[in-house]
């Protein structure tokens, strides 16, 4: 597995966006709208690094949507998966379905808990720390699947590095990066 990152200067302009957005693909386009925001930013520069990295940029353009909105390379050993928050994007490329997630220190919100945690890992949360890495680790499987909160988080643990969740064992790796808490799911 690689992992990619670009991480962004505390300055940077997340509104000058129309020469990269010029650039995408139609499919790419499509899923991102034309309106100019701090988020679709951090989508083309997700975009722009995936393209950076792998074998022919054109394959970009092939890139296709899952039925829940996970994108793929169809007929391709490459797997990949972006995530983001304000000031950085990283990229993990593998040779199997992989899913990641990077967070800054998030401060806890016990009304999303019972949604999103099981009682094994609400009991665990003691800090900010401790709810963040949770997070990221929970967003990873997520991700890996192609899902989103409505698929049952509540439902399995990320306790430990190898877990069971949706009927698939999973392997969950933290990504080191300064200042952000990340980590990748792949299955087992």
């Amino acid at each position: 597995m690689k992992i990619h990152k670009k991480i962004l200067s505390v300055d940077f302009d997340y509104f000058d966006q129309a020469e990269m957005y010029s650039q995408m693909p139609k499919n790419i386009k499509a899923v991102l709208g034309d309106k100019s925001s701090p988020k679709r930013m951090l989508s083309l520069l997700g975009w722009q690094l995936l393209a950076e990295n792998l074998p022919d940029s054109r394959m970009l353009s092939g890139v296709e949507f899952g039925d829940k909105g996970k994108p793929f390379i169809p007929n391709s050993n490459i797997w990949f998966n972006i995530s983001n928050t304000r000031g950085i994007v990283v990229l993990a490329i593998h040779n199997q379905p992989v899913g990641i997630d990077v967070e800054r220190l998030r401060k806890p919100r016990e009304v999303l808990y019972k949604r999103v945690f099981c009682s094994e890992e609400i009991n665990s949360i003691c800090s900010p720390e401790d709810f963040t890495n949770l997070w990221t680790r929970k967003e990873a499987v997520v991700k890996l699947f192609g899902g989103g909160i409505s698929m049952g988080l509540n439902s399995f643990s990320v306790i430990h590095d190898e877990v069971k969740a949706f009927g698939k064992q999973i392997k969950i790796e933290p990504v080191l990066i300064d200042g952000f808490f990340s980590h990748t799911a792949v299955y087992l």
